[in-house]
């Protein structure tokens, strides 16, 4: 009885030391610095339209003990072209972006408290966007595409409604998508797209807009803004 006992002092001793180490070794500084920023169009200055998640990312790169980590840590942009991230540690990071836009230099800066940068892009497209409400539950929506100097061959321009204005190319009640891949660039954006999105529901409200894809290695859209339509 006594052996039994002796042994089970001596476990609760063992879990209670495994209980107090572990803790420590947790005890790390919480992180204390927020990054926030814009992708911005190089030409317009203005927001870079885009889709969450699966769009464009922020990459940052720390510096850490005299070199760059090799890891990087991702975060999405926000459909409006915003980002946010509010788990940084203050420190030195090289920061670069991926999505439907020409690659640029990576930017180095300190991070601490909080940090605002905004990211100058260049889009492989940009999208004009106007939609018409029509009677019997359709929407007819129209495009014009200009491309950049040296971006990749357009394939698709896609035409999404959805019942939110988080709608893009995967998230949409009715899509459309116009394959365009034989059809040369300088065609392209001389004319005009049009589609008539049919079968939606009567005095309801929908939010439409135009994606388009530039041949790139992450499938990455460019994207009009979003448009409110309420059908009568």
């Amino acid at each position: 009885m006594k052996d039994k006992s002796f042994k089970t002092v001596w476990i609760l001793v063992i879990l209670c030391g495994c209980c107090f180490f572990g803790c420590s070794l947790d005890n790390y500084d919480a992180p204390n610095a927020t990054l926030t920023g814009r992708l911005l169009d190089a030409e317009t200055d203005e927001a870079m339209p885009t889709q969450t998640p699966n769009g464009a990312r922020i990459r940052i790169y720390e510096f850490y003990k005299g070199e760059w980590s090799l890891q990087p840590y991702d975060f999405w942009v926000k459909q409006d072209g915003s980002f946010e991230n509010r788990s940084v540690f203050a420190g030195k990071y090289r920061i670069t972006a991926e999505g439907a836009f020409a690659a640029f230099e990576p930017l180095e800066t300190d991070i601490s408290g909080a940090k605002n940068l905004d990211i100058r892009v260049t889009p492989y497209l940009r999208m004009s966007v106007s939609a018409t409400a029509g009677a019997g539950g359709e929407v007819t929506l129209s495009t014009r595409v200009s491309r950049s100097a040296g971006a990749p061959k357009i394939r698709t321009i896609t035409f999404v409604c959805g019942k939110t204005p988080y709608v893009d190319k995967n998230t949409f009640v009715k899509k459309y998508d116009e394959d365009v891949n034989a059809v040369s660039d300088d065609e392209i954006v001389s004319k005009t797209y049009s589609t008539t999105l049919t079968g939606l529901t009567p005095n309801t409200t929908y939010y439409v807009r135009v994606g388009a894809f530039a041949d790139n290695a992450g499938s990455h859209y460019n994207y009009s803004n979003v448009l409110e339509v309420k059908l009568p």
